[in-house]
């Protein structure tokens, strides 16, 4: 997969592929929950640029506004390589709730709006859907686990627009923002993530 273009006439609006930014500093424009995001979000170069999240007992959010329709753009599209999982992960409880990676879609809301999270798991099976234990609007589908290729860069396209409704019941409000999340503050571990070429499609 090439990077991303944010060409919109070919049906592709780029969220984020990081070559903007200098190597070694964090992306501007990434907002942290959680904490400074700088210690654990970090831009890298090697045959492109790609974001490092390396979380030592920690848990960091980071978030970019990004509006759009889902009805325009019903696909996002990414890819990831996770390095380390964080031990024992278990995205169902509190007192394992770490993902060794995560990307959010944030729809618009008070307090705590509609979120899906799709994870990198531990130990959940592939496809699983569960309620956060945390906020039960934040629904979180698995993606990948411990026996996805750890070390290799993986490409994800999911039907974020089809997720919504069949996890939320009723049709979605454009999405607001675009997250990400590597975690092991729960299982006092570590998660070691990359991420890249982040973009809406529509289809």
């Amino acid at each position: 997969m090439g990077s991303l273009a944010g060409d919109e006439s070919a049906g592709i609006k780029e969220v984020e592929d990081f070559s903007r930014f200098r190597s070694g500093t964090f992306p501007e424009g990434w907002k942290s929950r959680g904490g400074d995001g700088s210690k654990v979000y970090t831009v890298k170069t090697d045959r492109g640029s790609y974001l490092e999240a390396k979380a030592i007992h920690s848990a960091i959010s980071i978030a970019k506004k990004f509006e759009y329709d889902l009805k325009e753009y019903p696909f996002l599209s990414w890819q990831w390589r996770v390095l380390e999982l964080p031990i024992g992960g278990d995205e169902r409880y509190k007192k394992t709730g770490d993902s060794a990676a995560a990307i959010y879609v944030i729809f618009p809301g008070y307090l705590r709006p509609d979120n899906i999270k799709y994870v990198w798991s531990t130990s959940l099976p592939i496809g699983t859907t569960t309620n956060s234990p945390y906020n039960s609007k934040t629904k979180i589908v698995v993606l990948r686990n411990e026996s996805s290729p750890v070390g290799t860069w993986v490409s994800e396209k999911v039907n974020v627009y089809e997720d919504y409704k069949r996890l939320f019941g009723r049709e979605p409000k454009p999405v607001k923002a675009i997250g990400l999340m590597s975690d092991s503050d729960n299982t006092e571990s570590r998660a070691i993530a990359d991420y890249k070429r982040i973009g809406a499609m529509s289809k």
